[in-house]
């Protein structure tokens, strides 16, 4: 049991206990577990956690996000055990995948009305998938219930069950592999020797740096390699394809055609296929104990460097079938497979390796800059933030590796203390209190950009390469009218928001992202950027747009409700009524 990130989750839900004593279950610890999940899996905003928490007698359903872009749904079930307790067989096969499930398709769930009417919308579409999860934070893994989701997920293609225990947790949170020197070779099958092209350029009298072969290689290898690199820690994906395109994990339409027994036969015409580097291919060999794929080789040290969600599909279709049934079952499944030998100590090679990544990921509409820079240009910013006495946590490891960069706060504190007394923050008194996370800080500039409903409704579309709220986000940082100071402090005025409002009885006020919407609008003139450091330069200001915002969305979120009968929780979902917002701010104008 990995003891350290059990602690990590317990400290984390001491914070939350501390900064949200406000949210009446919040004492519980079971149930803070459930906001953890998700805050950090999930990266909800925090203003819309609480109502996508199910209270007791949940009828199987902890916690729920939907995605209707997506036409995805998550139903979460937790289990915050501070001990081995065990999850036992009927639990998961009747609380876990059939009440909940039952229900919504019953149209009787009433724990939720939202979920219900959201299940209810997507339940017929062809792409609409269940995921349904339990975390556990132990290790206690049943091999009887493993079996039996295996045999759920196979039968049942639009639902996805799986359990999380605390090492998966672990895995899932920091998203990384580790960087281990290691090595590792394996088997490539095909059917015989004539269904691999070799392009060995001595033999072809060609100029190329490099050989290559083409294999029609069967799924099941492509399973095995990557089942392989799991158990041996080895990092298969190339360091660009996590970083820059993300592991965005499974393709519904791959998925869903690999465990149809008629179409997955058909996968070879409807896939591009894998690219793979390698440090050598071997030598072709025939093999007489698997008569159906006659002829193999291996490779060392192999990189996927595109076909991401191909090979991520394949291991999450092919996991939920029985080993002893594999073979038989996808004997027909092919997969194009490129494999090229380059040596990467040899700078000329080494370069080219960089441009088959880049060049190869071309279709997923990343361009040279998205590739390149943007990694830069977080780190340039978490460099130029930290000088000023602020930390960036651009990785979820970043939080550990700054906790023991700065053991005592007192280093920061000299280069933040102007900054945090012009602003009115609490004097920060250890390193978590300076800590600024990546998807927050994009949330605030969308706020400040798009608008306060985009801020709260699309924080799991913030660090997404492809979504509308990051291209926004890194345009803002990257335009040259846009100062490192500004962007920080553009920050702290949305913490100084946070701060007031967790300091006030009545926990609404200031809406945090309307603050800065507004602010964007009236102080800024309709967002100009260099307009932002004048208006945050002394206290005075500052305290003189809390007090004001504080007020006018207060006023706002009370007139929203007598216009329209809805809620705050349904409120800063809906979109932003701009006549109000604005007449209560010309209405305060006046006596402030």
């Amino acid at each position: 049991m990995s003891e350290s990130f059990k602690k990590q989750i317990e400290d984390d839900i001491k914070e939350y206990q501390q900064n949200f004593s406000h949210i009446k279950n919040m004492v519980k610890d079971e149930w803070a577990f459930n906001y953890w999940i998700l805050d950090k899996l999930f990266f909800e905003d925090e203003e819309l956690i609480e109502e996508k928490i199910i209270d007791y007698h949940d009828m199987g359903v902890d916690a729920y996000e939907i995605y209707e872009d997506t036409k995805d749904i998550y139903l979460i079930q937790n289990k915050y055990y501070s001990d081995s307790t065990k999850l036992t067989t009927d639990y998961v096969k009747n609380d876990f995948l059939l009440r909940p499930i039952n229900a919504l398709i019953n149209g009787t769930y009433k724990k939720s009305e939202d979920l219900q009417k959201a299940f209810t919308k997507l339940k017929n579409c062809d792409d609409f998938t269940v995921y349904l999860q339990i975390y556990v934070t132990n290790n206690c893994r049943s091999k009887e219930i493993e079996t039996y989701i295996k045999k759920f997920n196979s039968e049942h293609p639009k639902y996805r069950a799986q359990i999380f225990y605390l090492d998966d947790i672990e895995a899932k949170y920091y998203n990384e592999v580790q960087q281990i020197k290691k090595k590792l070779s394996i088997k490539i099958e095909t059917i015989n020797r004539g269904t691999i092209l070799n392009i060995n350029n001595s033999d072809y009298h060609l100029q190329n740096v490099i050989d290559a072969r083409y294999v029609f290689t069967p799924v099941i290898s492509i399973y095995r390699l990557y089942r392989d690199a799991i158990e041996h820690n080895y990092p298969i994906f190339d360091k660009n394809i996590r970083e820059y395109l993300g592991n965005k994990g499974v393709n519904k339409n791959i998925y869903q055609t690999l465990l149809d027994v008629n179409e997955r036969k058909n996968f070879f015409y409807y896939n591009n296929g894998v690219t793979m580097i390698c440090d050598k291919m071997h030598t072709t060999s025939t093999q007489s104990n698997n008569p159906r794929m006659n002829a193999c080789f291996t490779v060392d040290n192999p990189q996927i460097v595109n076909g991401c969600q191909t090979v991520n599909s394949i291991y999450e279709a092919m996991n939920n079938i029985e080993a002893n049934s594999l073979e038989k079952e996808f004997q027909d499944c092919f997969v194009m497979m490129k494999i090229l030998e380059i040596d990467r100590s040899n700078q000329g090679q080494n370069e080219l390796y960089t441009n088959i990544v880049k060049y190869n990921n071309s279709q997923n509409a990343i361009d040279e800059k998205t590739f390149v820079a943007n990694s830069a240009l977080f780190l340039r910013l978490q460099d130029e933030f930290e000088k000023k006495g602020f930390i960036l946590l651009i990785k979820q490891s970043d939080k550990n590796k700054f906790s023991k960069k700065y053991k005592t706060i007192s280093e920061l504190n000299k280069l933040n203390a102007d900054r945090i007394k012009r602003f009115g923050l609490n004097e920060p008194q250890k390193v978590n209190d300076v800590f600024i996370p990546l998807e927050k800080l994009l949330q605030v500039i969308n706020a400040f950009v798009a608008g306060g409903q985009i801020a709260y409704n699309k924080k799991s579309c913030m660090l997404k390469y492809d979504s509308e709220q990051y291209k926004t986000a890194t345009e803002f940082i990257k335009n040259r009218k846009i100062t490192n100071d500004s962007i920080l402090e553009l920050y702290l005025l949305y913490a100084r928001a946070e701060q007031e409002k967790k300091q006030k009885n009545d926990s609404r006020a200031p809406i945090s992202y309307y603050l800065i919407d507004l602010f964007a609008r009236h102080e800024c003139n309709k967002g100009k950027l260099s307009m932002i450091e004048s208006n945050l330069n002394s206290a005075e200001k500052i305290n003189h747009l809390i007090k004001l915002y504080t007020g006018v969305t207060k006023a706002y979120a009370r007139e929203y409700l007598k216009k329209n009968g809805v809620d705050y929780n349904k409120m800063i979902k809906q979109t932003v009524d701009y006549d109000i917002l604005d007449s209560q701010r010309d209405t305060l104008l006046d006596v402030l």
